[in-house]
């Protein structure tokens, strides 16, 4: 295989995913804009970060259910063995706009040491809709 060839296949397929991923999730958050769009991705872990209300926590969601931080990889453990198991390979991360960039850090590379993909979602640059 031609080196760097499977980095341009990823930046490929990105663009294809797209907001598919807002019936999964268990708050609505003003999420970054982007340009790029996401293909489908059969049946993905979305881990939604809410806006903070004047607190130091980041309210999490793990698909509809809300969890702590020290949770995050239990849930998506205990997600993978009831809905698909191995086949699950991705996880997806909706953020606000305002959640702190190391929270986004630190949540990514969880789901990273996990053994998982992970992508963010933004909406479409010019898209004034949630």
């Amino acid at each position: 295989m031609l080196p760097g060839l499977d980095i341009i296949a990823l930046i490929l397929v990105f663009p294809l995913l797209g907001p598919t991923f807002v019936q999964q999730t268990g708050i609505d958050v003003q999420v970054h804009e982007s340009p790029w769009r996401y293909e489908q991705m059969e049946n993905p872990v979305v881990v939604t970060l809410g806006a903070t209300s004047g607190g130091t926590n980041t309210p999490m969601w793990v698909n509809k259910k809300q969890v702590a931080m020290k949770d995050l990889e239990a849930e998506i453990r205990r997600l993978r063995s009831i809905e698909g198991g191995d086949a699950i390979t991705t996880a997806v991360l909706r953020s606000d706009v305002s959640v702190p960039s190391g929270v986004e850090k630190e949540v990514i590379n969880r789901i990273l040491k996990m053994g998982l993909n992970c992508g963010l979602i933004g909406k479409p640059v010019g898209d004034d809709s949630r």
